[in-house]
């Protein structure tokens, strides 16, 4: 039987049939660029890592250099709510950064520097300020001697301060004291439990004067507190440390002391369990639940961990990679030059990657989203994330804003031309026996 001419309804039939995205099953694409922003310049003669830090749920993002007055504050869509230079007799330093987790306001310390790598002491430059979301000053709080790491317990709202002199001070939301405690070193940073409970400070060791210029070498470097000041124990590593807690605050991990190890601690203090690597542990994160540990190791491996510090699964790489494990602790992200990889840590399996553009700088977790932010040398991005079975997912919705592709994606462009295409052939096909 001979087919009839095509006529313009059945034409336009093919051709919408031909470019009607129609789900896929099996494509799964981990991360989402949800959005990204320039950095603003700052002054950054040393092309320092930028160092971000987030609210429950992404609410607020604020962002510093080390060595630097500046800080930025955005929202959770990235747009910038306010920024500021500090000010003092001499130019000061963000030494660190605290956003409320609610997301009201952030917590800022600041301190002079000295010569020498040192600090200026005895100051009413000194301080720690509270900002509300807009910019606002609410108060000051003058530590005099230089104040280097905060924390906010997210149960009470009581913001804490570490010093110079190992003063740990803990404050209201107004800005009145309500606690202090005198610790045996410079408070560094702190890890909080979300729940309050559980602070860990760490301290400055001292141990590389002691063993090169014969200084004193402080008595413990790790101290353990509850959420009202109380320390419940001490420990010394004898080097510098990265914290780690779990969300009850039951699981503290603690990588560094004078070999890179990693260390595992009740809340009271006490070691349950030491682990070695090949090379030294460089940087730590772990799962909200505590079941989930990451280490990377200067020789770029990075280890998955349980919570008993057996082995899961280990990743070959190149050192100075950035990692983060998602708050479900079923996924790692590893921040490498121009992309960031997410791995299943129960198989090792690579879910996927995404580009970044340029080098990875910092990753982090955004709590209780399942999401991460990360930032290059030129910008911020936030990556919402799908793990887990396939999914079905149109073919012609997975193109990527902003130029940041999430997986190789038929452009719509090529698939109209297509279907144009195989339109003209049948055309001519059906009608060359006319």
């Amino acid at each position: 039987m001979m087919l009839g001419k095509i006529t313009p309804f059945f034409f336009f039939f093919i051709l919408a049939f031909l470019i009607t995205p129609f789900p896929v099953m099996g494509l799964e694409y981990p991360l989402h660029p949800a959005w990204e922003v320039p950095l603003v310049p700052s002054d950054n003669p040393a092309n320092l890592s930028p160092v971000l830090h987030v609210a429950e749920e992404g609410r607020l993002i604020s962002l510093n250099y080390p060595y630097s007055p500046d800080f930025f504050v955005y929202d959770g869509n990235g747009s910038l709510l306010f920024n500021k230079t500090l000010t003092a007799e001499k130019i000061p330093w963000v030494s660190s950064i605290t956003p409320v987790p609610d997301g009201t306001g952030i917590v800022i310390t600041q301190l002079v520097p000295g010569c020498c790598h040192g600090s200026v002491s005895n100051t009413t430059s000194n301080k720690v300020t509270f900002y509300d979301r807009s910019g606002r000053i609410v108060w000051d709080y003058v530590t005099y001697q230089p104040p280097l790491a905060s924390a906010v317990l997210p149960n009470t709202g009581d913001i804490v301060v570490g010093t110079e002199d190992g003063r740990i001070i803990g404050l209201d939301r107004n800005g009145s004291v309500r606690w202090t405690t005198v610790v045996d070193a410079p408070v560094l940073s702190f890890a909080a439990s979300a729940d309050g409970s559980t602070l860990v400070a760490a301290g400055d060791s001292n141990y590389d004067s002691w063993i090169h210029y014969g200084e004193r070498l402080s008595p413990y470097d790790l101290f353990f507190l509850d959420g009202t000041g109380s320390v419940l124990g001490k420990y010394q590593t004898r080097g510098q440390n990265t914290v780690a807690v779990s969300r009850n605050g039951s699981v503290i991990a603690v990588i560094g002391g004078r070999f890179g190890n990693l260390m595992m601690f009740n809340r009271t203090g006490t070691m349950t369990g030491e682990r070695s690597f090949p090379g030294a542990g460089t940087a730590l994160d772990i799962s909200d639940d505590g079941t989930r540990l990451v280490v990377e190791t200067s020789e770029g491996r990075v280890y998955a961990l349980d919570g008993k510090m057996q082995e899961i699964v280990s990743l070959p790489g190149e050192p100075g990679q950035r990692i983060a494990v998602s708050d479900t602790g079923d996924v790692l992200a590893r921040g490498g030059n121009w992309n960031i990889t997410l791995y299943r840590i129960a198989t090792g399996e690579n879910l996927g990657t995404v580009q970044a553009g340029s080098g990875v700088r910092f990753i982090s977790a955004v709590p209780g989203t399942g999401s991460f932010v990360i930032s290059t040398g030129q910008k911020m991005s936030f990556f919402t994330m799908t793990t887990g079975k396939p999914y079905q997912e149109s073919v012609r919705d997975t193109a990527s804003p902003a130029g940041l592709p999430v997986t190789s994606t038929p452009f719509p462009e090529v698939v109209v031309i297509t279907a144009l295409g195989v339109c003209s052939i049948l055309h001519r096909v059906v009608n060359k026996g006319k």
